[in-house]
């Protein structure tokens, strides 16, 4: 069974991989695992209870099992209450793992195609040589470690899919620099693949732990305009500043606030791609007339499925 047929309670077995494994102790300290189980068409969380510390000890993330148990629904999403857990050692991680819908050389000929269009030969030629610089990573990490994204090229394919905003934005703002904003949505999650492990269970690393990937990839752009000779360059700082301020607001962790009209684009349509993935992530894992479980990075709001037979 795949975890995207898993549609009402009862026994289930699944074969997926353990993308998150949390060791805890219950009231009665008692060891148990909170799991989150990932195949290529969805995520489950799991619980496994009354274990003991060796059996606590055998599981790990990046463990693909056969999962045997029975699914509940616990705050309007399903859980898997395991009863047995078996590793499968002859299987292949990659056959479980979520992957971008578009293949790694479509992305970059879409990318190509952006950088080509580009009028400007400052903002042209910085963006190319920040891209490039990153280019295997780029096309191949994933946007974020949760939330949205997070599946293998979630990067670049989070990256397209504004761009393609933006130009449904310039169509109607006509007076937008497109090349600024163009490299902009390009550049501004690029310090992710510093800030990230790998592109498969991608965890934070020291350098994304201490400086982030907003800073980290003002650092690329300031790295290519030195070479370039171009550090000077008021395009160079604009393109910066679109990096630096894509967040939207201080607390949100961007250092200074948008204050041109394409930096003001970017933040909205990075909230707009995010948000709408992670409703439909939500929505995909309920049923028709309920609602998903609150949501933190959605102001810890329920996302409803309206009922099909309503549209």
């Amino acid at each position: 069974m795949k975890i995207k047929e898993i549609h009402e309670e009862g026994k289930v077995s699944v074969k997926a991989l353990i993308t998150k494994c949390d060791r805890g102790r219950t009231n009665k300290n008692t060891p148990y695992l909170s799991l989150t189980l990932e195949d290529r068409t969805g995520v489950l969380d799991a619980k496994f209870w009354n274990l003991t510390d060796e059996m606590v000890a055998m599981y790990h993330v990046g463990m693909v099992v056969e999962a045997q148990g029975e699914i509940i629904f616990h705050k309007n999403a399903a859980q898997l209450r395991l009863r047995k857990l078996t590793e499968d050692k002859d299987a292949d991680l990659f056959d479980y793992v979520r992957e971008a819908p578009m293949t790694k050389a479509e992305m970059k000929a879409e990318v190509d195609s952006m950088l080509d269009a580009m009028k400007d030969p400052v903002i042209r030629d910085v963006t190319r040589e920040v891209i490039q610089a990153s280019e295997e990573k780029f096309y191949t990490y994933p946007a974020a470690t949760r939330n949205h994204h997070n599946f293998v090229g979630g990067l670049a394919y989070h990256t397209i899919c504004m761009a393609r905003l933006a130009k449904a934005v310039k169509a109607l703002y006509p007076w937008l620099d497109e090349d600024l904003l163009c490299a902009g949505i390009l550049l501004h999650d690029l310090g992710k693949v510093e800030e990230l492990s790998s592109p498969m269970l991608a965890e934070y690393t020291s350098e994304g732990n201490l400086l982030g990937h907003i800073s980290i990839a003002a650092a690329m752009i300031d790295r290519v305009a030195l070479a370039l000779d171009l550090e000077r360059d008021e395009r160079v700082v604009l393109l910066k500043h679109m990096v630096l301020s894509h967040h939207g607001k201080m607390e949100y962790g961007s250092p200074v606030l948008p204050m041109i009209p394409e930096a003001e684009v970017l933040t909205l349509l990075d909230n707009l791609d995010s948000r709408m993935v992670m409703m439909k992530q939500s929505i995909d894992a309920t049923q028709p007339g309920t609602f998903g479980p609150r949501m933190f990075a959605l102001d810890n709001r329920m996302i409803y499925h309206r009922k099909e037979e309503e549209r």
